[in-house]
């Protein structure tokens, strides 16, 4: 499958990418897999594991079948090959089907979250669970979109996992699912008609030239033989980003309805997601081959740095980043008219009392880290003991707190990070 095979739209106003409709964001193995952990420390390893396929399924049926339609898929084996098409095409592996309307065997190879897992933590760490509820929970919705079966008719269970050092990953399919799955709002046409003016700010020009040439590119990106997107020194998913909105936000209001003390240190978590995103995901973009050929190299200036991430930013769907202002080491406001995060909240949770934005809200103390601390023209390896010695090794000198956030009534989202 190439992207001319699929219904594909950016809206650079806002810098949101839409597949079938459904916005869709790109993100790498290490924020997806802390992403993941982050979901099931906060709520407990089956439950979070549970939550995690629940939101994959919910995203992706609808996706499968818009897919199906747009391609002319009309028999059951057709959908099927669609669907695994698209899931390359995603970046996430590659899937087998054998099934029929009662279920049956997937059998998975390469999958984006188990061969990630095994390839950053296999070495050191021994797993118990299985690591692909995504591609668990596409395969089940999958099936049923192929043989017309209600959304959550089958249950679904990863048997197997390379994350657990086993050879493959097998994901099982049987009749008995809960069918109570929800109907997520996540539509082109109602996001767009929630948000308010566009804007710029410093460095506007410069900023979002790169970030249309970046969109650009990763546009073209092509998985390889494995149905893997290896781009930056990182394997790139094009991830739609109902499934990470659904786990954070449902993960971090079950904290506050069940556990109230706890939920500070929940949405803790989720700011440090943003941590490791711009550090492995934008800070690997910045070392890569890719961005000096688009770029060039690197000055290692603050100045520089901030905007070729609000550029970054951009070009990965996740808003319009802008630089409204900046005091080096004392003083960071980012804004922006949309993120992906605070939108979703606000069509499927209604107006909240605080800000929202978690990746936004953890990027913004990471881009003052990496302006401040990252030696860019050194050319550093972006190791997790360099990660730790960043933001581990002891309290941040900066603090963060989002002023505005479209989720709870602003026209825009604003992260401000200023010296603790």
């Amino acid at each position: 499958m190439q992207a001319d095979d699929l219904k594909l739209s950016r809206v650079e106003d806002y810098c949101l990418t839409f597949l079938e409709d459904l916005p869709y964001v790109y993100h790498c193995h290490h924020y997806n897999l802390f992403h993941d952990q982050t979901v099931d420390d906060a709520l407990g390893e089956d439950a979070g594991r549970e939550l995690r396929m629940v939101a994959s399924r919910e995203a992706t049926y609808p996706l499968i079948q818009r897919c199906c339609a747009t391609a002319g898929a009309l028999t059951p084996a057709e959908r099927l090959e669609t669907a695994a098409a698209l899931f390359r095409w995603m970046g996430h592996g590659d899937l087998e089907f054998a099934v029929q309307a009662q279920g049956g065997e997937v059998r998975g190879e390469h999958l984006h979250y188990g061969l990630s897992w095994r390839e950053k933590y296999g070495s050191g760490v021994r797993r118990t669970t299985p690591a692909d509820a995504f591609g668990a929970g596409f395969a089940a919705a999958a099936t049923e979109v192929a043989f017309n079966l209600p959304a959550g008719e089958l249950a679904v269970e990863e048997t197997h996992c390379v994350a657990l050092r086993e050879p493959e990953c097998d994901i099982h399919l049987a009749p008995g699912g809960k069918r109570d799955l929800g109907r997520i709002r996540s539509e082109r046409a109602e996001i767009l008609s929630r948000l308010g003016a566009t804007f710029g700010g410093l460095d506007e020009e410069r900023i979002a030239a790169i970030g249309a040439g970046l969109a650009d590119f990763v546009r073209g990106a092509a998985s390889d033989e494995r149905g893997l997107i290896r781009a930056f020194n990182v394997y790139v998913t094009r991830h739609l980003a109902a499934y990470y909105n659904t786990s954070i936000y449902r993960a971090v209001r079950q904290v506050e309805a069940r556990m109230p003390q706890s939920s500070p240190a929940a949405e803790w978590l989720f700011r440090e997601a943003g941590h490791v995103c711009v550090f492995n995901t934008f800070g690997n973009v910045l070392l890569s081959p890719e961005w000096e050929g688009l770029i060039g190299p690197l000055s290692g200036l603050a100045e520089d740095t901030l905007s070729y991430c609000c550029a970054i930013a951009r070009g990965l769907g996740f808003g319009r980043w802008t630089l409204a202002e900046h005091v080096p080491g004392k003083r960071l406001v980012l804004r922006t008219p949309a993120t992906y995060e605070s939108i979703f909240d606000l069509c499927n949770h209604g107006a909240s009392t605080r800000g929202r934005c978690y990746i936004l809200q953890g990027a913004a103390v990471a881009l003052m880290v990496l302006a401040q601390k990252v030696p860019w023209t050194e050319s550093p390896s972006l190791t997790p003991e360099f990660y730790a010695s960043l933001f581990s090794a002891g309290p941040l000198p900066w603090k963060v707190e989002e002023t505005r956030c479209i989720a709870k009534g602003d026209s825009y989202c604003e992260a401000v990070v200023t010296e603790v």
